[in-house]
């Protein structure tokens, strides 16, 4: 069962919340606002995801997960640890990496001519994001992402048992 774990990133974590939305949670990114008052206007339902102890300090009544280490992979295991997120809660690039809207699955024929040619010829399915027009496809990025993703989960179920 997929889980609706939600989530707001201050512009630090980037890459993290990048790899949240691959992973098809809904997560808003701060450095994608031009809201000053960014975690204030969000929702309280939203996990927040920061580095700043003032941020931390200020929103600890709400949800939070005060990340402490630079590199993003550990930035998604401490997630994944601290949530207790299991593959269960995974539905993989199911969310537009730019805008964080879900895509949808596009007839190849609507895409002639919006993706390069080579890729059209290879590709069995598209999925398109309804609010930036963006296409996605299972590139050659798509299996290193899976193997990543799932190495993250796998090694938290490990550390878990």
């Amino acid at each position: 069962m997929r889980s609706a774990w939600r989530f707001a990133a201050e512009a630090t974590l980037g890459k993290l919340g990048r790899d949240l939305r691959t992973a098809g949670f809904d997560t808003l990114c701060q450095h994608q606002s031009r809201d000053v008052h960014f975690f204030d206007t969000i929702d309280g339902g939203r996990v927040i995801l920061t580095r700043t102890r003032l941020l931390k300090l200020r929103l600890e009544a709400r949800p939070l997960v005060f990340i402490r280490d630079n590199d993003p992979v550990q930035q998604m295991k401490q997630v994944v640890r601290e949530l207790n997120l299991g593959w269960c809660d995974v539905n993989l690039f199911s969310r537009c990496l730019a805008c964080n809207q879900n895509l949808y699955e596009v007839d190849r024929e609507a895409v002639i001519g919006l993706v390069p040619a080579y890729v059209w010829q290879r590709q069995p399915t598209f999925h398109a994001c309804g609010q930036c027009d963006r296409i996605y496809w299972a590139g050659s990025h798509h299996d290193r992402m899976v193997e990543r993703l799932s190495a993250i989960f796998q090694d938290e179920r490990r550390e878990n048992q």
